[in-house]
């Protein structure tokens, strides 16, 4: 079964917690959770299952939130709206990701225009590093040049000097 993950602000929002409360309970390890690794160093990634177990929330109630007219009564206009949007995103991505399980289940075989556009890729791939390779041998052709003439300056440099006087005294 693969496991669902959700950050600390769409868990705390699921289940209608403030994000302290989840960190909280990931601290005292009430929560199963998956430590993600950022450049800022790393976010908590909670385990869908282990918060509904640990809160006792039915999944199927959290995931359809459907917003009834009684409910927008007591709530601002703009605040409505806003409850109104997000209802739909969750609905849109509810869809998305049950249009990816039944992707999922028929990507067992691979179809000629997947085959095709692989080795479409592929090729170009092969190209772009035909095409990087040569650069990369003209500039390390570059380099030992500038090398040897720099090598060529300080030999002169290191020559002996004759003293210009020396010209007159022959």
């Amino acid at each position: 079964m693969v496991q669902e993950y959700l950050t600390i602000q769409e868990a705390a929002d699921l289940v209608n917690k403030s994000f302290q409360t989840l960190r909280r309970a990931i601290k005292s390890n009430k929560i199963k959770y998956r430590r993600q690794r950022t450049p800022q160093g790393f976010n908590y990634m909670i385990i869908k299952e282990s918060l509904f177990d640990y809160y006792k929330v039915n999944p199927s109630a959290s995931e359809n939130l459907e917003v009834s007219e009684s409910s927008l009564k007591a709530i601002p206009v703009e605040k409505a709206e806003i409850v109104i949007e997000t209802a739909e995103k969750k609905s849109e991505e509810n869809k998305i990701v049950s249009e990816e399980k039944s992707i999922e289940k028929n990507e067992d075989y691979l179809t000629k225009e997947d085959l095709s556009a692989i080795t479409q890729t592929l090729e170009k791939m092969i190209s772009q590093h035909s095409e990087e390779r040569q650069n990369f041998i003209r500039l390390i052709n570059t380099l030992n040049e500038k090398i040897f003439t720099l090598e060529n300056q300080v030999k002169l440099l290191s020559a002996p000097k004759k003293s210009w006087l020396s010209f007159w005294k022959k």
